[in-house]
């Protein structure tokens, strides 16, 4: 029986040698995806080295479960009960969560109404710098810049969708108003979710003002700028001690937001650009979750595009040939030339 099973194995190896080799490995990832995803183990980590399940990369199938699992210990400390009274503010992620929490029934707070939702009319809060001049502003006199466009009077430190108006007065005013609920929105808070986005914003030049929308003219007072990991760390962490000062009850959770910047005007690629920008959003979260007591990090980027089996074998890491494929085909179509020298 040993040797019948022997015979066409053995004949099975010897005509997959005679496929050309990117062939082979294709079917090769074929028979691997089918016999693990049938036969998936549960995750363990390598206690020979020390190492719990945590610390060693999961297979696709285990993926979810051991996201969660380290998760669970990571948020080790955070407790929100459906009483707990939580906020939120951030990029066009921050809407879905909190959507959720509004939707479940928790002590969502809500200072004033948005157009997006969100605890206070900040509209959506797409970068660092942007954040800071929020808390700033909840928190201490601020800059109170109004400006105008075709459809009226405008808080150019928000998204026009926050709100505008018919005299500079009746937007000032508003902006007042706005103030006080941001405050009082980071003061009710017990836990303030913070949704990181993008990293390039308008500013400007004279004032360094970082606008939360392109400006429709005058482009020659302002400019793109991308921000540094170093600027960034520091402005969180002076934006993270100012609310704590307003509110020393305050826990702190960060998110990257996995959505895409939509376009770029610092750079020549907007998918690259993005990335670029996401991974350093993503070390600014780590190094403040590491330096600031009670800031916890939740891995929503990751749950969103670590997953990905259309692009990564079985074993969650290498990846599939078809995509190694498209990868060199671009590599040749770019850069190769086929010409003799």
């Amino acid at each position: 029986m040993i040797r019948s099973r022997a015979i066409p194995m053995k004949l099975t190896r010897a005509l997959l040698g005679l496929l050309p080799r990117r062939t082979q490995r294709r079917i090769r990832e074929r028979i691997e995806e089918f016999v693990l995803r049938r036969r998936a183990r549960p995750h363990r980590g390598l206690p020979h080295l020390g190492l719990s399940p945590a610390q060693v990369y999961p297979h696709a199938h285990n993926f979810y479960d051991a996201l969660r699992d380290a998760a669970t210990a990571q948020l080790q400390g955070l407790v929100i009960r459906r009483g707990t009274p939580v906020a939120s503010l951030g990029s066009c992620f921050a809407d879905e969560f909190a959507t959720c929490m509004r939707d479940e029934g928790f002590n969502y707070v809500a200072a004033e109404s948005d157009s997006f939702p969100a605890s206070a009319n900040w509209g959506r809060v797409y970068t660092i710098p942007a954040f800071r001049q929020i808390v700033l502003y909840s928190t201490q006199d601020f800059a109170m810049p109004v400006e105008h466009s075709a459809a009226g009077w405008f808080d150019p430190l928000r998204e026009p969708e926050a709100g505008c108006h018919a005299s500079r007065e009746e937007a000032a005013a508003a902006i007042r108003a706005h103030r006080h609920a941001s405050r009082n929105a980071f003061a009710a808070a017990r836990v303030l979710f913070i949704t990181l986005g993008q990293n390039e914003a308008w500013v400007e030049r004279q004032s360094d003002l970082v606008w939360a929308r392109r400006p429709e003219a005058d482009l020659e007072r302002f400019e793109p700028r991308v921000f540094s990991f170093e600027d960034n760390v520091s402005w969180m962490e002076e934006s993270l001690r100012r609310l704590r000062d307003l509110n020393p009850d305050l826990d702190i959770v960060l998110t990257v937001s996995p959505v895409a910047s939509y376009a770029t005007f610092c750079g020549d690629n907007a998918i690259t650009q993005s990335f670029a920008a996401k991974s350093v959003l993503r070390a600014v979260a780590d190094r403040i979750t590491h330096t600031v007591p009670r800031v916890w990090y939740f891995p929503s980027f990751e749950m969103a595009l670590a997953y990905n089996p259309h692009t990564l074998r079985s074993d969650g890491r290498h990846v599939r040939r078809p995509t190694v494929d498209r990868i060199f085909d671009l590599l040749r179509s770019t850069v190769v030339d086929d010409r003799t020298s």
